[in-house]
Order: C-alpha cells, then sequence, then structure tokens
C-alpha cells in the first residue's frame, strides 16, 4: 500500500506534510498559514485548506469521520461554533474533540487535525 502525501512545508522548523493518506484513510493536520489573522480568521483559513488537502487525496467534508481542534484560549471556543456550524457539512457532521494546547508558535491561535475517508489512489 502506498503512501500518498500533500502540503509540503520546509519553510520554517521541521519538515513536514500538513496531509497524508493510505488505503482508505486520510489525515490533515495544521495551524493557520495567515498567522496574523483573527481567531476566526484563523479558523476559517485552516478550515479552507483542510477541503483543499483533502480534495486532493479523493475525500471531502462529508466523508470526515473526526476533528479534534486544539485552543490556545478555550475562550475562544464561543467564537470558533459559529464557524464550524458553518463549514461542516450538516448531512454528515464528524465527530468533534476540542481540547486546550500550549501552542509551539505563540501566533497560532489553533491547530486541527481531521480524519477522512476516501476512495483509494491505485498504486
Amino acid at each position: 500500500m502506498s503512501i500518498q502525501k500533500t502540503g509540503r512545508i520546509d519553510s520554517w522548523g521541521p519538515k513536514i506534510f500538513l496531509g497524508s493518506a493510505a488505503g482508505d484513510i486520510a489525515s490533515v493536520c495544521l495551524t493557520a498559514p495567515d498567522k496574523a489573522a483573527d481567531f476566526t480568521g484563523q479558523s476559517r483559513d485552516i478550515l479552507g485548506v483542510i477541503d483543499d488537502l483533502l480534495e486532493q487525496m479523493g475525500s471531502g467534508r462529508d466523508r470526515i469521520v473526526q476533528v479534534q481542534v486544539w485552543l490556545a484560549d478555550m475562550g475562544d471556543w464561543p467564537a470558533f461554533v459559529p464557524v464550524w456550524n458553518e463549514w461542516v457539512d450538516p448531512n454528515a457532521p464528524p465527530g468533534l474533540s476540542v481540547v486546550r494546547m500550549d501552542a509551539s508558535r505563540r501566533d497560532s491561535l489553533l491547530e486541527i487535525r481531521a480524519w477522512a475517508m476516501r476512495t483509494p489512489v491505485s498504486a
């Protein structure tokens, strides 16, 4: 089984891929590309990148199984709910877990990981 990787980051810190997939599972994890944005902006930016990366790996919002959200400040939770509800597929909302984090970068207000089912790419 091959592993598909997408969203390579080489610009600072550890070299990573934002998304990986193998078989029928895809995983995406990232902070906002624009760290100058406010909490709502960072949330929307991340969710938009998740859409793009999942599409590259043969998946989408309607196939997300579980999402983990790490918030630098739990006080931002009320601001996250409407952004999430606007973005999530209302007919197929995934499981959601939200916890507080200490970010490796102080300018990251949140980080989001999503796991989704996908149509495997033939080797």
